[in-house]
C-alpha cells in the first residue's frame, strides 16, 4: 500500500476542503443564478406575450381576418413564434411551430378561459409557452412561444465558468496545503535530518530554531535534550577511560605474576598447574575486555584516526586465515585492492572468526561479491543462525544472543567491528548464508586495481 507522508496527507486534505467548498459555492451559484434567470425569463415573456395578446385583441375586435390579428400581435414578439387559434382552426408565424408541439395540459386550461405558462421543448428546444384567452366569444386564444436557447448558452457558459473555478479553487487549496506543510514540516525535517547525524556520531550538531513559537518550544527541547546526552556521553567516556587507566596498572601486574606462574609450571603438582593455566586464560579474557572498553572508549570520545592503506583483499585474507588455522580452501576472494587500516580489519576478522568458533561451529566460507565501488565479503558460519529477536541488537554493545548467555564473552566485539568498519569506510551487515547459517557481510571500499 502506498505511504502518505504527513505532507500529502496535508495537501490532500487542503484540496479536499477546497474541492467541497468550491463545489458547494458552484452548485449554489449556479442554481441561483439559473433560478433568477429563469424566473426573469417567464416574467418577460408573460408580460411580452400579454402586450402581444392584447394587440392581437385589439385588431380582432376591428374585425381583422385572424391572419392579420396573428401578425399584429407577432410583431411585438422579436425573435419568437406565435399561434392563434379561432374555431377550432389554428394559424402559426414563424418556422418551426405546429399546433401538435404545444403542451397539452396548457391547452386544457386555455379552453377553461384561463390564461396559461409552462416551460417545455418545442421541436427540441427549450422554450417558454404562454397562451392568452382573446376579449372575444368563442374558444379564441393567442398562444407566444419564446425560446430560451440563449438563456440555455447563457448558463452552460457560466456552469462552465463555476468549473473552472473550482478546478482553480482545488489546485489553489492543494497549493495552500502545501505551502502550510512545508512551513510546519521544514523544522521537523530538519530536526530530523540533525538527529540522524546525532545518531552517526555527530553530537556538535544542533536543530535551527524556528520563529514560530510553537515550532521553535521543540526545536529548543530538542536541543536541550541533545545536551543533555552530550554531557551524559561525555561523562561516561571520562568514567570509562579512568576505569580503564585505573584497571591497567594493577592488571600488569596480575598478567606479569600470571606469567612469572605458567614459566614454572612444569615445577607445580598437578592441581596447580590447573591453576596456573585457570590463571592465564582468565588473565587473557580480562586483557581482550579491557583493549576493547580502551577502544570504545576511544571511538566515543572521538580521537581514532585510522591508518588507511591499500591492500591486495586475497592476501589480506589468506594471510589472517593462515594465522587463526582456517583452512584456505573456504576462501572465495578475488585479487582486489581494498583501503583498510590493517590492525582494524585484523580484530573484525578475529572477532567473526572467534564468533563463528564460539556459537556457530566455525567458518564454512569466506566468500565475495564485487561492486564498482566496494567489496563485499561473506563471512558464513555452520550455525542454525541469528533469532529475529537478536538480529535487531546484535551490533549494539553488550548484547548478546539468549541462546548463547551460558557462553563466556563481553558482547563488544560486534560494536567494536562496526566502529573499526565505519572509520575505514564500510559497514557490516547481518545475513543469512546458502547453507543456512550466519553471513555477516563486511563492505570495505575498492583500492586501485593492481595491474
Amino acid at each position: 500500500m502506498p505511504t502518505f507522508t504527513l505532507r500529502k496527507k496535508t495537501v490532500l486534505l487542503g484540496a479536499a476542503i477546497a474541492s467541497l467548498l468550491s463545489l458547494l459555492a458552484s452548485v449554489s451559484t449556479f442554481l441561483l443564478a439559473r433560478e433568477y434567470m429563469l424566473r426573469q425569463r417567464d416574467d418577460v415573456a408573460v408580460t411580452q406575450v400579454r402586450a402581444a395578446a392584447r394587440i392581437a385583441s385589439s385588431t380582432l375586435l376591428r374585425g381583422d381576418d385572424p391572419l392579420t390579428v396573428l401578425l399584429a400581435g407577432a410583431q411585438v414578439l422579436p425573435g419568437a413564434r406565435a399561434a392563434l387559434h379561432q374555431g377550432g382552426t389554428w394559424l402559426v408565424s414563424g418556422v418551426g411551430l405546429a399546433p401538435e408541439d404545444l403542451p397539452v395540459d396548457l391547452v386544457r386550461n386555455l379552453e377553461t378561459g384561463s390564461a396559461a405558462r409552462q416551460r417545455a421543448k418545442v421541436q427540441f428546444e427549450t422554450a417558454i409557452i404562454v397562451g392568452f384567452p382573446l376579449q372575444t366569444q368563442g374558444d379564441t386564444w393567442f398562444v407566444g412561444v419564446v425560446s430560451l436557447e440563449e438563456l440555455e448558452r447563457t448558463l452552460l457558459t457560466l456552469r462552465g465558468a463555476l468549473a473552472i473555478g473550482a478546478i482553480l479553487a482545488i489546485v489553489g487549496g492543494g497549493a495552500v496545503g502545501w505551502w502550510l506543510s512545508r512551513r510546519v514540516m521544514e523544522p521537523l525535517h530538519d530536526i530530523s535530518s540533525t538527529a540522524e547525524q546525532i545518531s552517526g556520531g555527530d553530537l556538535t550538531k544542533r536543530a535551527k530554531e524556528p520563529r514560530e513559537p510553537d515550532l521553535a518550544r521543540i526545536a529548543q527541547t530538542f536541543n536541550e535534550m541533545t545536551d543533555s546526552l552530550r554531557v551524559r556521553i561525555d561523562r561516561e567516556a571520562r568514567f570509562g577511560a579512568v576505569v580503564s587507566h585505573e584497571l591497567r596498572s594493577p592488571l600488569t601486574v596480575i598478567k606479569g605474576a600470571a606469567d612469572l606462574i605458567a614459566a614454572r609450571r612444569e615445577d607445580l603438582p598437578p592441581r596447580a598447574q590447573m591453576g596456573s593455566d585457570l590463571l592465564s586464560e582468565r588473565v587473557i579474557m580480562f586483557e581482550k575486555i579491557l583493549n576493547d572498553l580502551i577502544e570504545i572508549n576511544r571511538y566515543q570520545s572521538g580521537t581514532v584516526e585510522p591508518l588507511l592503506e591499500e591492500l591486495s583483499a586475497r592476501s589480506l585474507v589468506e594471510t589472517l586465515s593462515h594465522r587463526s588455522g582456517i583452512d584456505p580452501r573456504i576462501i572465495e576472494v578475488p585479487e582486489i585492492a581494498v583501503v583498510v587500516d590493517v590492525r582494524r580489519f585484523q580484530q573484525v576478522f578475529e572477532n567473526l572468526n572467534s564468533n563463528a568458533k564460539l556459537y556457530a561451529g566455525g567458518l564454512v566460507a569466506i566468500r565475495s561479491k564485487v561492486t564498482s565501488s566496494h567489496i563485499e565479503l561473506y563471512f558464513d558460519d555452520a550455525g542454525v543462525g541469528v533469532s529475529v529477536a537478536d538480529s535487531s541488537r546484535i551490533f549494539e554493545p553488550f548484547v548478546r544472543g539468549v541462546q548463547h548467555s551460558a557462553v563466556s564473552g563481553s558482547g563488544l566485539g560486534l560494536s567494536i567491528t562496526v566502529e573499526h568498519l565505519r572509520v575505514m569506510g564500510g559497514n557490516v551487515q547481518l545475513g543469512t548464508s546458502p547453507e543456512g547459517g550466519a553471513r555477516f557481510v563486511v563492505v570495505l571500499r575498492r583500492g586501485e586495481d593492481f595491474s
